[in-house]
């Protein structure tokens, strides 16, 4: 049903001579050389389009239905969900909801992602709907790439998927040559193994390549970013890089007492916000490789938005708030929610020009300019009560 490759056979024509009145094609007893080419960026069965296509993936806890709101035409796409639904998680395109009662994990293709090629990007659009569901006894940070996705449970252990099985519709899990209770991250064509301290490289079918020299004790959440790939670990945050096609590591200091939680950025940028352990707001900026830690109150969801850009905060009365990532020091503010559930509190998703609050009590979800003072450009009902909440389309 979706597949990412596909060849276009285009023969090649004859030259005509300009003088002519009309043009002819090749004499029949000339051989013509054809040429299998495959138009750049071009994905079978996918439409591409000229900008970014948002959607937001929401789903209500208590019956499991999920909803797919188009953030362009504000119409949402309802599916039969079950309950006990109570975690989500996504990764540009598919969104994975995890329901703890059941141990499973619900993947749904939400039907837009870009691709991007560093100096460019693609966008697409194709069909959504439900892929198919796997075994998870807790909900897992998912990291992907062109060939993988990872998914990383609270205990360690990752299972991964095929992603070309993803896009075609279909759930497959890939057994590398692996053993022991390990984290297992795609980056850069590769594995990263993270088993008892040590931090390997393997290729894709499990063989060992290396060990890098840093360690990582207890991974506990990671991202991918323009600038690499980040773990947090106990002794601080693992940076994995490239250098002439090899890969390189550090280990970058936590700025205080505590370790690093959830790591949120916007996606295609190289600077990330985490809560603390401690309950404080931490800034990394991987073009200065530093943490820089900050004060805050009550932090529900924290997301840096990029370089030179602000860091939002949502606390826990409500309230959103845009701080300069140098000083800490806030831009605006506005209230926007009138009660917070603990139990499922708010998400913050951010692309480039927007930011998105899902407000379950009012059975809405705001979208805010974080570029103009957080300015609250809709409300949104999206027909779904909106516990959770991942955006797709970057």
């Amino acid at each position: 049903m979706r597949q990412d490759r596909t060849t276009t056979i285009a023969g090649a024509v004859g030259l005509c001579a300009l003088l002519l009145a009309g043009c002819s094609g090749p004499d029949p007893g000339t051989d013509v050389d054809e040429t299998e080419e495959t138009p750049h960026g071009h994905i079978e069965g996918a439409e591409e389009l000229s900008e970014p296509h948002y959607r937001l993936v929401v789903a209500d806890t208590e019956t499991g239905e999920v909803g797919l709101l188009d953030l362009i035409t504000e119409e949402t796409t309802a599916f039969e969900g079950t309950s006990g639904v109570d975690g989500i998680s996504g990764d540009g395109r598919f969104a994975y909801l995890h329901a703890s009662g059941r141990e499973t994990l619900d993947i749904l293709d939400s039907g837009v992602w870009t691709v991007d090629h560093g100096d460019h990007k693609h966008y697409y659009r194709t069909e959504s709907g439900p892929v198919g569901s796997v075994d998870a006894p807790a909900s897992p940070l998912v990291i992907t790439d062109t060939a993988l996705t990872s998914l990383a449970g609270p205990d360690g252990a990752s299972s991964l998927l095929d992603r070309s099985g993803l896009e075609e519709g279909t759930v497959e899990e890939i057994v590398p040559d692996l053993t022991g209770n390990a984290v297992v991250l795609p980056y850069a064509g590769r594995l990263i193994v993270i088993e008892d301290g040590s931090v390997r490289v393997h290729e894709r079918d499990g063989s060992p390549l290396e060990e890098l020299e840093p360690t990582c004790v207890d991974p506990n959440g990671a991202a991918v970013t323009r600038r690499g790939l980040v773990v947090g670990c106990e002794e601080g945050t693992l940076h994995i890089t490239e250098e002439d096609g090899a890969p390189i590591a550090e280990t970058l200091a936590h700025p205080e007492e505590g370790r690093s939680g959830a790591l949120r950025h916007r996606p295609g940028s190289a600077v990330l916000s985490t809560v603390s352990t401690e309950g404080d707001l931490w800034v990394l900026d991987l073009a200065a490789a530093e943490w820089r830690a900050f004060e805050a109150h009550d932090v529900v969801d924290a997301v840096a938005i990029g370089e030179g850009a602000p860091v939002l905060v949502l606390e826990g009365d409500g309230t959103l708030r845009s701080l300069d990532p140098e000083t800490g020091e806030e831009d605006a503010s506005v209230h926007l929610l009138d009660e917070v559930d603990a139990a499922h509190p708010p998400a913050l998703q951010v692309d480039a020009g927007r930011a998105y609050v899902n407000d379950a009590h009012a059975g809405l979800v705001h979208e805010i300019d974080h570029g103009d003072d957080l300015r609250v450009a809709r409300s949104l009902d999206p027909g779904v009560t909106p516990d959770l909440m991942v955006e797709t389309g970057w």
